[in-house]
């Protein structure tokens, strides 16, 4: 290859960056990439569609400027004159930069994506699947178990995409595999989520929640599901508009739809979650039909709420002398195991988490594609992955089987049926919670076995 100086490529950066890395390609990719070339050109003078033009136009751009960094580092093998010398450099420089814009140009995530990061969250999600895969075996707690290893693998299978996605940001399926794992995962984890909430309004009694116990699973879950399948949708279409060079804005403002209706949703949650501790903590404090005690932490203030929710030794004697009696007899063992005092905070905890990578979400997704918050990893990893990866971790310690105990005796059948409700009117409150959850379990198996 005999080349000149006005031989090579005159393409110039629009942008000149603060440092780079000369590019440097073996000669041994010229016939190779001269078949590229001539391959887009005969194929280009056929086609009509856009799309496959762009991406010839792409390829064509690339094999010339690798062509034009070869033809360059030749001339720089023979020159001898400084002015030479320098042009030959330039135009390297300038080659390099466009290899650059264009491998920019193809980038899904406008980064790419730190390994180390990314694998530091792999396996911490690995880990919490690991753990509530144990705990599948040895508690009966089918419908948190479930939810939680759905929701902790899609989670584990968005992270392997990111780190596959390391130095391979133009790959489909691994951007694929992140954005739809990660997007519909803590539906699955809310989903368990609302299980235990329901739990909880039996264990302290129904009078202090809003809604019926399974109607936290059934309305929330159901506005989950439809919030993904907008999300879902919204997200194939910009997916499709963005590989055909088109308008993605209306998919997006689809997807934004979605995890708004998503956010809505967890809003109207948290509300319900807050008023049930404020009724838990409060509702018989102001009941004029009710003797209580004189204690300063039977006012209703915010200062109160939040001494009873971080659960002090001063608090905890209160709650167990003055207010236990109000609850659901049949489970004042159940409420006397170790962590139960504590659940109300970790549940608040693990809500709060998730509400934030939400919002976190929504104003991404608002942002659009290539905003901000978009482009740059550390808010994904923070508010995004470092969120539910708390949720998670919150679970390890606070997993029912060790707040509520190995067997799990507050069933979706007791719920349904109501057996969990106090019907009699003189109940002995000293009565030990454990045998009548264990007479209350064997009247579900009766029932059972006569359906």
């Amino acid at each position: 290859m005999d080349f000149t100086i006005g031989q090579l490529s005159t393409w110039a950066p629009s942008t000149i960056p603060t440092k780079t890395t000369l590019t440097s390609i073996a000669t041994t990719h010229v016939s190779e990439l001269h078949e590229i070339v001539l391959s887009a050109i005969s194929r280009a003078a056929t086609e009509t569609n856009y799309v496959n033009l762009v991406s010839l136009s792409q390829v064509f751009r690339g094999a010339m400027a690798s062509l034009t960094v070869i033809s360059a580092q030749e001339v720089l093998a023979t020159a001898t004159a400084p002015v030479v010398q320098a042009q030959a450099t330039q135009v390297i420089f300038n080659a390099t930069l466009n290899l650059k814009n264009l491998s920019d140009e193809e980038n899904l995530y406008d980064y790419n994506p730190n390994l180390a990061g990314n694998i530091i969250y792999l396996v911490v999600y690995a880990l919490i699947l690991l753990y509530v895969l144990l705990m599948v075996i040895k508690s009966r707690y089918w419908w948190f178990n479930v939810t939680f290893v759905c929701g902790f693998a899609l989670e584990m299978i968005g992270f392997i995409g990111r780190v596959k996605a390391h130095d391979n940001t133009n790959v489909d399926s691994f951007y694929l595999m992140q954005i739809v794992c990660l997007t519909i995962a803590p539906a699955f984890i809310m989903a368990g989520i609302y299980f235990l909430f329901g739990q909880l309004v039996v264990i302290h009694g129904r009078q202090f929640s809003v809604l019926r116990p399974m109607w936290y699973s059934y309305f929330f879950i159901a506005t989950d599901v439809l919030s993904l399948i907008i999300q879902a949708g919204g997200g194939g279409a910009a997916s499709v508009a963005a590989s055909q060079h088109t308008n993605a804005k209306p998919g997006t403002n689809t997807m934004i739809a979605g995890i708004a209706m998503q956010l809505f949703s967890m809003t109207i949650f948290l509300l319900f979650w807050i008023e049930f501790l404020n009724r838990i903590y409060f509702k018989k404090t102001h009941d004029a039909n009710e003797q209580m005690v004189d204690s300063p932490f039977r006012r209703r203030s915010l200062a109160n709420f939040f001494r009873l929710l971080f659960n002090s030794k001063s608090i905890r004697e209160y709650r167990h002398t003055h207010l236990e009696k109000f609850y659901n007899q049949k489970f004042a063992a159940l409420r006397r195991k170790t962590l139960f005092d504590w659940m109300p905070l970790a549940m608040s905890c693990a809500v709060i988490v998730v509400y934030v990578r939400c919002i976190y979400r929504v104003v991404e997704l608002a942002e659009g594609f290539g905003g901000f918050l978009y482009s740059h990893e550390a808010y994904v990893l923070v508010l995004d992955a470092a969120m539910i990866a708390i949720c998670g971790l919150v679970y390890v310690p606070f997993h029912p089987v060790w707040v509520f105990g190995v067997e799990n005796n507050v069933k979706l059948a007791h719920i349904k049926r109501n057996l969990d409700e106090d019907r009699e009117e003189n109940v002995d409150a000293d009565i030990d919670g454990d045998t009548i959850a264990g007479a209350l379990e064997k009247t579900s198996d009766v029932n059972d076995e006569k359906d």
